[in-house]
C-alpha cells in the first residue's frame, strides 16, 4: 500500500509503498478511500510529541473493510 511515512521531525513525508500484514486477531483490514493528518500528527512531524520511527500518519480515514482477523 502506499503510506506517507514520517522519518524525522521537520523533515517531509514521503509517500511510499509500504508492506502491510494481514489483520491479526481482532482486526480489520480497510481499503482507504480518503484520510487526513490532523493536528495530532502535526505535533509528531514537528517533533512536539515523541514516537517510534518511522511512523505512519493519516489515522484518520474512511474506506471499506476488505479483511477481517479472526475474533
Amino acid at each position: 500500500m502506499r503510506a506517507a511515512v514520517l522519518y524525522e521531525p521537520g523533515q517531509p513525508l514521503v509517500v511510499e509503498e509500504v508492506e502491510l500484514a494481514p489483520p491479526r486477531r481482532g482486526e480489520v483490514q480497510v481499503k482507504i478511500a480518503a484520510a487526513g493528518v490532523c493536528h495530532s500528527d502535526l505535533h509528531v512531524m514537528k517533533g512536539e510529541w515523541k514516537m517510534d520511527l518511522p511512523i505512519v500518519l493519516g489515522h484518520e480515514g474512511a474506506g471499506v473493510v476488505e479483511a477481517v482477523g479472526e475474533g
